[in-house]
């Protein structure tokens, strides 16, 4: 038979290295159909996060100052200067500014928008100006822990929220969602 490689030769094979330019083209339109889905979701979810945010920090400080105030037998006080701030008065006469989302950003501020109703802690028929519910505008937290009844309204134009306190000093966050107030 002799020196028949012809027979013996594998067909040649060409080797692929890479990818196609329609499998390239593929993948990038996936890629931004992803892309456009997911990208105003995230904002969508961000923008929440910010006005939760705001909302549980002020709550953590009412309950931090109520705690301050059973410690030291002291009287405090919460005022609300604008829709952007609010501030602690100490016993002592001294004062501290906080400013509302200070640590989150976004649009958060007091105030509510297309609400109705209202939580239970509310002392008011409807919230008084800028989004404050508390008799004379001022929450008062005594030497007891008692507190007087009220409500802080938050919004970002979009959420509404509110850090409710009742008498005792209970305090509740609520969320506006299906035409109600709920804790």
């Amino acid at each position: 038979m002799g020196n028949n490689s012809f027979m013996n030769r594998r067909p040649s094979r060409k080797k692929r290295h890479g990818f196609t330019l329609v499998e390239l083209m593929v993948v990038i339109t996936i890629i931004g159909i992803v892309a456009l889905i997911a990208i105003p979701n995230f904002a969508s979810m961000q923008r929440r996060a910010r006005i939760r945010s705001a909302t549980q920090q002020i709550a953590q400080h009412f309950k931090m100052i109520r705690e301050r105030a059973l410690s030291s037998s002291g009287t405090y006080q919460f005022s609300f200067p604008d829709q952007h701030h609010y501030r602690l008065h100490r016993p002592d006469g001294s004062m501290k500014d906080f400013r509302l989302g200070g640590s989150t950003g976004g649009k958060v501020h007091f105030g509510g928008v297309g609400v109705a109703g209202q939580p239970p802690e509310a002392s008011m028929a409807a919230p008084g100006a800028g989004g404050i519910d508390f008799p004379g505008g001022i929450l008062i937290i005594d030497a007891r822990g008692g507190a007087t009844s009220g409500v802080a309204y938050v919004t970002d134009g979009r959420d509404n929220y509110a850090i409710g306190i009742n008498r005792l000093g209970k305090i509740a966050i609520y969320e506006y969602s299906g035409g109600a107030w709920n804790p």
